[in-house]
């Protein structure tokens, strides 16, 4: 008897460790998309990303640095230093249809059509400046669109536009040591959640900084722009305009000049 019974209790642990395995998996799976939710900031899926073999290649703007497009993504480098990435094999942007309602804290996104497919046909170089152009699609709808680097003194300017869309989303990697810098979000590490970019739709130069060793500022002035962390691997910005500008200074380099 005393071996049955045993053997029973040994079954009914085995059976509530599975359990809590099961809800600990679930937890991980459903409740980070989930935190944030009450931001009113929209999860927005990246799509496809295709460069044409022309539009490919290193450009460098100046002062060591340089910017890279291809079917893996962007990245902007400082010699050998990364400074800025996209999400790693996906579209680096995608254009809405919609509004946003409410104001101040109260805010909430109302997306009727997403374009997020992104096919890059057309690189085009400046002094100091690179703009690669294409188009943003779904499987109705389709918009111009340009992705526009350049140099700026210390700063460099990242310009992602889709004429006609109403907000401009940049699917950006997420960065260890992502932190808030006020007034426009919180003074702590960002994690996990979403969050609107100040209260309104005030300018704010400096949104976070990470420990690539840059401060990135999300424009333009007088939209209303939310980060988005609740992706594994992500940091979505969101800007409701035609177009979204990050600023991106290396505080490293400015340091060690």
């Amino acid at each position: 008897m005393w071996r049955t019974d045993r053997r029973v209790s040994w079954s009914m642990v085995s059976l509530l460790l599975s359990m809590t395995g099961a809800l600990l998996l679930a937890a991980v799976i459903w409740v980070p998309p989930a935190l944030g939710q009450d931001s009113g900031v929209r999860q927005v899926q990246p799509g496809l990303l295709v460069v044409a073999p022309e539009a490919r290649g290193v450009v460098t703007l100046g002062s060591g640095r340089a910017v890279q497009l291809d079917e893996t993504g962007l990245r902007v480098t400082n010699g050998s230093t990364l400074l800025f990435r996209t999400v790693r094999g996906g579209s680096p942007m995608s254009a809405l249809l919609g509004t946003v309602e409410g104001r101040d804290g109260d805010r909430v996104e109302q997306i009727s059509t997403v374009m997020s497919n992104l096919d890059i046909d057309r690189l085009s170089i400046k002094p100091g400046e690179v703009t690669w152009s294409g188009r943003l699609t779904n499987a109705e709808q389709s918009l111009p669109a340009t992705i526009v680097v350049r140099l700026e003194g210390a700063r460099l300017v990242v310009t992602a536009e889709a004429k006609g869309a109403d907000a401009v989303v940049v699917h950006s990697a997420q960065e260890l040591g992502t932190r808030g810098r006020a007034p426009g979000l919180p003074e702590r590490l960002l994690r996990k959640r979403a969050w609107w970019v100040g209260d309104g739709p005030a300018p704010v130069t400096d949104a976070y900084s990470t420990e690539l060793g840059v401060v990135v500022g999300v424009g333009p002035r007088g939209s209303h722009r939310g980060i988005d962390l609740r992706r594994m691997g992500h940091t979505d910005l969101h800007a409701w305009s035609s177009s979204q500008t990050l600023t991106m200074t290396s505080y490293r380099r400015t340091v060690e000049e």
